[in-house]
This record gives structure tokens, sequence and C-alpha cells, in this order.
């Protein structure tokens, strides 16, 4: 379970979500955590650099989303509080976006060559 004691982080190391919590339900003295409590905090400390591309990155700086991660019967106020875990999580911040992948073998060129070629000819 997440309390205002967790470490929720970016990414990208030190990138902190600044919770804020004041429920009167505790675990070891820290008030559990609700979807209301991280979104839409703010990120502090993402190291991701602002690039306008290519690729285009952005530092994050809140908490957009979070989904999954929720107690089934344990709720604050009729909300559930957050798990430690099933949970996803997005922010505002834009990483360069993967490369693609490479064709799969059934679409990879094969090439043919005779011995009294000088050229390759892909089929």
């Amino acid at each position: 379970m997440l309390t205002a004691a967790s470490t929720i982080a970016c990414p990208h190391p030190p990138g902190l979500v600044q919770t804020s919590a004041v429920h009167r339900l505790t675990v070891a003295g820290a008030a559990v955590l609700t979807a209301a409590d991280v979104v839409p905090r703010q990120v502090i400390g993402c190291v991701m650099p602002v690039a306008q591309g290519p690729p285009q990155t952005k530092t994050c700086t809140k908490v957009l989303s979070w989904t999954g991660g929720q107690a089934a019967r344990l709720t604050v106020d009729g909300v559930p509080v957050l798990l430690d875990q099933g949970f996803e999580a997005r922010t505002d911040g834009l990483e360069p976006a993967a490369p693609p992948a490479p064709p799969a073998a059934s679409q990879v060129p094969k090439l043919k060559a005779a011995a009294n070629q000088i050229r390759l000819k892909g089929e």
C-alpha cells in the first residue's frame, strides 16, 4: 500500500512525485494515498532534458494519470487506496520514441549471387 511516506518517482531519477495526503487512515503513522493524492501532483527533479528534436523530449513536471493498482475493498471516504503494484502512471514527460523494430525474418530481402556477377541484387 502506498502512503505519504512512499517514494513515487518518474523513470528519470531523481524525479520524485510530491504527494499530499491527510487521510485518517494511516499505515505506520503515514496517511494512505488515493489517486487524487497523486494526480495531478508535481514531479520535482526529473533529469530528462528538453529537446525540440528529433527526437523531441520533455522533462516530467506533473502526473497526468494513474490506472490500476487500487485496493478492491480498502477505501478512504469511498475512494480506493493505492497499492504499490499493478498500476500504470503517466506524466507529461516525453521520451524519445523507440527505434522501429527490425523487419521480421520473412520480410528481410534475401540476396542471391552468382560467381560472374559484380553486384548483388535483392529479391
